[in-house]
């Protein structure tokens, strides 16, 4: 039986990532995309103080899931995230960072190198 997506957008995403997972360097996106298949219930929210925490200078934060506002920045940080809230959102761009979606990043980064996954 055929799983029945509802939100186009999700699946169009995981269809780039199970393309992109053959590449070389495409450990990063098959990771990414086993992730990304769990349910909504079961996917990843990671609060902006937790960032903080895993940041290492240079690379990309990638956070399967949603990112919420919670606690503080100090460092400048590139995260690409499934979702992020709206103040999540405002406070990384306030420091100076950089909010991509997963999309973006794919793009932007095909081979995945300096790429970090929260997980």
């Amino acid at each position: 039986m055929k799983t029945k997506f509802t939100d186009e957008s999700r699946h169009q995403l995981l269809k780039k990532l199970k393309h992109q997972s053959r590449t070389p360097g495409g450990r990063i996106w098959r990771r990414l995309y086993e992730e990304l298949q769990a349910s909504r219930r079961n996917r990843l929210t990671v609060n902006v103080g937790e960032l903080q925490q895993h940041h290492v200078r240079g690379q990309i934060l990638v956070v399967p899931g949603k990112v919420l506002s919670e606690g503080v920045i100090e460092d400048k940080l590139q995260v690409a995230a499934y979702s992020f809230s709206s103040q999540a959102r405002e406070k990384i761009q306030a420091k100076g960072g950089k909010c991509l979606s997963l999309e973006e990043l794919i793009e932007e980064n095909p081979t995945g190198t300096k790429v970090r996954l929260i997980a």
